[in-house]
């Protein structure tokens, strides 16, 4: 009892310096709770600017293009990466066919698919290191028909009507088709070698150097 008679007199001594601490306490709790408010409304103030004039929008829309671009791409490049190509070897090796194999695989893999040389197999003319490409014929010789690219006889190739055999014929007698000289010869004999003989007298139109025009001035001194 005498303990709140003595709390009840401290009050009334000091009832102005309570009612003061009251109202600090009262003052700083509205500056802050009317503080954060005041920032809460700048930034809704600024969003609602932003969001009017497409700012966000524009924002967010280039964030999501560069994504995607970039992941376009990345798919894109897998699907390179991945492609299946499809090349004919036959000749000497062990299992000649057709392969699938992707694209960008050397003539070596593709002849490790195959099973490897056969014990007849002429590779030194056979450029192991090249790129194969979609749909290409890969034609491994023996040595017997390397040998007789290389020095067959003078007149190998030639028939009786005076035409020359594109496959058969050596480099001196090719070399008597009109508008062949010694390195475009050589350029027959290459690709008769590594892709196989020539199915047609048209396909001499796929070895470098040979245009329309020079394959007409030739078409009549040719055959297969």
């Amino acid at each position: 009892m005498e303990k709140i008679k003595w709390y009840a007199g401290f009050l009334r001594e000091h009832k102005n310096a309570a009612r003061t601490a009251v109202i600090i306490v009262i003052v700083i709790a509205a500056v802050l709770i009317f503080g954060l408010k005041g920032e809460e409304s700048e930034l809704s103030d600024e969003f609602a600017e932003r969001s009017a004039d497409g700012t966000y929008l524009e924002e967010f829309s280039a964030d999501t293009d560069v994504s995607s671009e970039k992941e376009a791409a990345g798919q894109l490049s897998g699907e390179e990466q991945n492609k299946e190509i499809y090349v004919d070897i036959g000749g000497q090796v062990k299992k000649p066919g057709v392969y699938s194999v992707k694209e960008g695989t050397r003539i070596f893999e593709v002849i490790e698919q195959a099973g490897g040389f056969t014990e007849q197999a002429e590779i030194s003319s056979v450029n192991q290191a090249e790129t194969v490409t979609d749909g290409q014929k890969i034609w491994i010789p023996s040595e017997e028909e390397a040998g007789t690219a290389a020095s067959g006889p003078a007149n190998s190739g030639i028939r009786a009507d005076g035409k020359i055999n594109i496959n058969t014929a050596d480099s001196g007698t090719l070399q008597k088709i009109p508008g062949v000289g010694p390195v475009t010869a050589e350029k027959f004999i290459d690709y008769r070698t590594s892709r196989g003989k020539f199915s047609s007298i048209e396909e001499i139109k796929n070895v470098s150097g040979i245009g329309e025009k020079t394959f007409e001035k030739m078409k009549d001194k040719i055959t297969v």
